[in-house]
């Protein structure tokens, strides 16, 4: 091979040309000083990691170049690395082989790989929510923790995605820089009150908000149950009932099925000087009308047959606590008579005899029916109700306190989790928003239904949409979509509600009744 290579010496690169028995007959100077000895005349295997599957048939076969972008040395030095085919005329010669030593740039590559490793596990172990923005406000880094938070799939991307469309809010709506305060965002699993600050990068880089959720829900555990809300129609009903708990007055609960009327009156019993005495609970829809008076008064022996023995009523049992009448709505009309005796009087006679008893009872009643319709209709007794509704307590739907789905979501999840020892972590922002349209015609009670069905079901450890059993007709994808869009529109009109409604092609009171519905704020 007789070949001039003398334009190949300034080269900054490493040059080897290799003849057809794969020795070295050229080496400029770059790979001399590479290599640190002079290779011409020697075999060129093992030169570079390449070697081991090395190309030379292929390059000589194919009549085309390959190029490796990371192969070693034998100093173990990374390299660029290209073989070509060499010609005289229309005769394969050999190859030509160069290469450029790129361990500085493979020691930043992985020094860069080894930096975003650390920085990742660094803003993955921090429990807040963390954004880092550039100065426009679009999202460049972020944790999983946001993700979480913000409604969003763990491994959905928020990069890109301008701070308003996340949590509602602009840079400038934002806390002062270095200021951490209290805020409401929005996200799609609804509104939630955080604590949030926002901190300046140096050279105006952008910005870094960390944030998190504020507990500032009401959290009343009663035994084994609780009372959590974030909503002010239900905490004011609460503030309300811890007033009223204090005096011996009659309550009555208003609300409808599945609304926690039970769980408030042990509210008010735990709360109440009379704690530490009884709480005993009447259900006067299910219990059979024949049964009802003696189940109440109790009865003495062969007051009927088969009373065999005395036998104290719920009123009695109920001495120096309080006697919680639920569904009083169902109560015979007959029966009332006495129930009004028992509230006036404080007075009441067993089943069958004639000494009267007292009773030191504070009663709380419920119903799921309007009494003064049953009033008017003539089955309800309008005195009763007036002795029962010295203080009035009337319980929101759940579809009217849709803020606190979030937060019964995840203590249903904790609460069945915990019962049958499943390990579920969570519910998936698609579930969630599915929950959040729905209107839940069978309130709190449904919903727990709903998510203990949901935990034992599930087979991963997220509660997916598929998990969900709701009724199909009261949660109709047109409905989703219709709250999607209804929220989208009000987005891109700053809340303009009268703009809005135009471009949906509704009038406005339409409007407002749809966002009622749907809990948009």
């Amino acid at each position: 091979m007789k070949l001039g290579f003398s334009l190949l010496e300034g080269l900054f690169d490493g040059v080897l040309v290799i003849d057809k028995d794969l020795r070295v007959v050229y080496a400029n100077r770059s790979a001399k000083e590479f290599f640190g000895e002079s290779l011409e005349g020697k075999s060129c295997r093992g030169l570079f990691s390449i070697c081991e599957h090395c190309p030379f048939e292929y390059v000589k076969e194919e009549g085309e170049g390959v190029q490796v972008y990371d192969t070693t040395s034998k100093s173990s030095k990374h390299l660029c690395w290209s073989m070509s085919p060499l010609y005289e005329g229309d005769e394969f010669i050999g190859v030509i082989e160069i290469f450029k030593d790129v361990s500085n740039v493979v020691h930043c590559i992985v020094e860069a790989e080894r930096q975003r490793t650390y920085k990742e596990t660094i803003l993955n172990s921090i429990v807040e929510a963390i954004l880092v923005l550039d100065p426009e406000g679009k999202v460049v880094e972020h944790n999983k923790v946001a993700s979480r938070m913000l409604c969003r799939e763990e491994d959905e991307s928020l990069v890109g995605r301008h701070i308003k469309d996340l949590i509602n809010l602009s840079l400038e709506e934002l806390p002062p820089e270095g200021e951490r305060s209290d805020i409401f965002v929005e996200t799609p699993c609804g509104k939630q009150k955080a604590s949030l600050l926002m901190s300046p990068m140096s050279s105006g880089f952008g910005y870094v908000v960390s944030l998190y959720v504020l507990k500032d829900m009401v959290l009343c555990e009663l035994e084994e149950e609780s009372i959590i809300t974030r909503s002010p129609a239900f905490q004011k009903v609460l503030d309300t009932a811890k007033t009223v708990s204090e005096y011996d007055v009659n309550i009555l609960i208003e609300g409808e099925t599945g609304t926690g009327k039970s769980l408030l009156a042990k509210y008010i019993h735990y709360l109440s000087p009379r704690r530490d005495g009884p709480f005993i609970k009447v259900n006067c829809a299910a219990i059979p009308e024949s049964l009802l008076e003696a189940e109440l008064f109790g009865y003495v022996k062969g007051a009927f047959t088969g009373a065999m023995r005395d036998k104290p009523g719920k009123v009695e049992l109920a001495e120096g606590g309080t006697l919680f009448l639920d569904d009083i709505g169902d109560m015979p009309l007959h029966l009332q008579a006495k129930i009004l005796h028992l509230v006036q009087e404080k007075e009441f006679e067993r089943l069958g005899d004639t000494k009267t008893r007292r009773a030191n009872v504070r009663i709380i009643a419920s119903t799921n029916k309007n009494l003064r319709e049953l009033i008017k209709q003539g089955q309800f007794r309008e005195d009763l109700y007036y002795r029962l509704s010295v203080v009035k307590l009337l319980l929101p739907p759940l579809r009217e306190r849709r803020e606190d789905i979030p937060a019964l979501v995840n203590y249903f999840i904790e609460k069945y989790s915990r019962k049958y020892s499943r390990k579920i972590r969570g519910i998936s922002p698609e579930a969630m928003r599915t929950l959040l349209s729905y209107n839940f015609p069978g309130n709190v009670r449904e919903l727990e239904n709903i998510i203990e069905h949901a935990v034992i079901t599930c087979r991963g450890t997220l509660i997916k949409q598929e998990d969900l059993q709701i009724e199909v007709e009261n949660n109709s994808v047109e409905m989703v979509e219709e709250r999607e869009r209804i929220r989208k529109v009000l987005e891109e009109t700053g809340g303009n509600k009268s703009l809005a409604a135009k471009i949906l092609g509704m009038h406005r009171t339409t409007l407002w009744r749809k966002l009622k519905e749907y809990g948009i704020g």
